[in-house]
């Protein structure tokens, strides 16, 4: 981190005192996003005990790459490509800014994402779930506390109470679903979405199933499959949820997503270079 940074968070650390979570996010925030971000990436540092006392401990290198196959800088400037795509196209599509908004972050892992969104909003109107409780122990773990919760595999309800949500955002989740579980989700997800909301979703392009895999899998098969449906699921060797395995690896097309969901209603794409296999779709109640 810059020293010009590092100098408002000892500021902000010397001044924190007995301030909460809340407060420590809403100082910082005068920091630009990527400096925001670099510096909860850096929890907990001896040299700030304040804000290490009350901010969450990121992840370690090995939670990072078992999770998402990258971790440090590379991984956060993923993330923040992400972050700035999500509140620059709320916006956009909105007209409002993203600062104060509810947010869910569907399929939250270990908090990556969850850490940049606290940039945009404090966390009494943030929350995450993830059907793994694995994820949901490393979330508590780490000081996200109670607003990170426990969800099903093929979710009915969400562990949300009443809630309706600004932005509900979901990256790698759709990239890993089958057609059973997409279609549950998305049907399930439009119950808890503002009506001038955004559901932001990442989905695999068809130039995915080039980017390597098992000699054992049949990539021509899975192109033809994309290209003649609209969607392709290879599946992993998990225990099946219901009858149905709801994880693998999986690519769509907007196409498909338009014809066969109603309730939403598409209104844009993004990417990232610096992770080109994840293409953002912008939904909106249909």
């Amino acid at each position: 981190m810059f020293e010009y940074a590092y100098a408002v968070a000892r500021k902000i650390d010397a001044d924190l005192g007995g301030a909460c979570l809340t407060g420590a996010l809403r100082g910082l925030r005068q920091l630009g996003l990527e400096d925001f971000g670099e510096l909860l990436a850096s929890m907990p540092d001896p040299a700030l005990p304040n804000l290490s006392r009350v901010l969450p401990e990121m992840a370690s290198a090995e939670i990072q790459v078992s999770w998402t196959g990258a971790h440090g800088l590379p991984l956060l400037k993923q993330t923040n490509s992400f972050a700035r795509s999500a509140a620059y196209n709320f916006t956009r599509l909105t007209g409002r800014p993203l600062d104060g908004a509810r947010i869910l972050d569907f399929g939250c892992g270990y908090g990556r994402i969850a850490r940049l969104m606290y940039y945009f909003t404090d966390p009494a109107h943030f929350i995450g779930v993830d059907p793994w409780d694995r994820s949901i122990e490393l979330c508590r773990q780490a000081g996200f506390g109670d607003n990170f919760r426990q969800s099903e595999y093929l979710p009915k309800s969400l562990p949300v109470d009443d809630a309706r949500f600004d932005l509900i955002y979901a990256f790698s989740v759709f990239t890993h679903l089958s057609e059973r579980a997409s279609r549950q989700a998305l049907d399930t997800l439009r119950r808890y979405i503002q009506e001038d909301g955004i559901l932001l979703i990442t989905i695999r392009p068809v130039e995915y199933w080039g980017a390597g895999h098992p000699s054992d899998v049949n990539v021509d098969a899975l192109v033809a499959r994309h290209r003649r449906s609209g969607f392709a699921f290879l599946p992993h060797n998990r225990v099946p949820v219901d009858g149905d395995i709801t994880y693998g690896d999986t690519s769509m097309t907007t196409e498909w997503l338009i014809a066969q969901f109603p309730s939403w209603r598409f209104s844009g794409v993004d990417r990232s270079l610096d992770d080109p296999y994840q293409i953002y779709v912008f939904l909106r109640p249909g």
